[in-house]
């Protein structure tokens, strides 16, 4: 892919313009834009589209998990810079990727780009899989009208292979360039991207959370609306429901 276009929003201008300068440093980026107004962000996400966006938290007008909770599922990979420890849990919920704290040194940030630039590479792999798969798909219903779905899903996870139903599948999520398979056998780490497990997945019974998260509907025990929404999976997770998703998932689970 390209360079990386990297958006940094902190209101104090040396803190924002240390930030900018480590992140110029990095050969991969090939824009970094800088904003000291909440207000501004969305106008600049439209006009520049970054890959990445490093967030201030406490800022005037808008905070940074504000900022990040607008921009939703399909805006830049999102890492957090704060000198305040309370916001981490609330955080992830907005799918960060990374929690920074002030003071932090050159390696400690620069950590945080490489895994914020391995999520956009992710995607973008998932992008390109489901692309093909739509390809695919399309090629297949010039054969048959009603698609079918692997009664079985082989996954190898190091040096050995499992073999799990679709039934067995309680939810899935993202890990870089990985995916979790969170089964009524246990957790299984596999090297395919989500979108690709997504097209083998019956969409009867399997929907996408959040960006980062596939759950089987018949494992979902409660929607909870408690600070967003969140579903309760039969394994005990607790899996978020993203606003952009929100109303699909409701669709689905709530009766009419």
């Amino acid at each position: 892919m390209n360079g990386f276009r990297v958006l940094v929003v902190d209101d104090e201008p040396l803190a924002r313009g240390m930030v900018a300068t480590l992140i110029r440093r990095d050969p991969d980026v090939e824009l970094v834009v800088e904003c000291g107004n909440p207000g501004e962000v969305a106008a600049l996400i439209a006009q520049h589209q970054p890959h990445i966006a490093f967030f201030d938290i406490e800022m005037p007008g808008m905070d940074g998990l504000q900022l990040a909770s607008v921009i939703g599922d399909e805006g830049p990979v999102v890492v957090f810079i704060t000198a305040f420890s309370q916001y981490a849990t609330r955080a992830f919920d907005v799918n960060a990727i990374d929690y920074v704290m002030k003071p932090f040194s050159d390696q400690r940030l620069l950590e945080a780009l490489d895994r914020a630039k391995r999520r956009v590479r992710e995607r973008r792999l998932g992008e390109l899989a489901s692309q093909a798969a739509s390809i695919a798909g399309t090629r297949e219903q010039a054969v048959s009208s009603s698609p079918t779905y692997p009664a079985r899903l082989a996954f190898k996870t190091g040096d050995r292979a499992v073999v799990l139903k679709p039934e067995e599948i309680v939810w899935i999520e993202a890990e870089d360039y990985y995916a979790l398979v969170h089964s009524t056998r246990g957790r299984h780490l596999v090297r395919i991207p989500m979108a690709s497990l997504e097209q083998q997945l019956d969409p009867q019974h399997f929907i996408r959370a959040h960006r980062g998260a596939i759950v089987n509907l018949r494992e979902v025990k409660v929607l909870d609306h408690t600070d967003g929404a969140w579903l309760l999976m039969s394994d005990g997770s607790r899996v978020p429901v993203s606003r952009s998703r929100r109303r699909k998932v409701e669709e689905r689970l709530l009766p009419p």
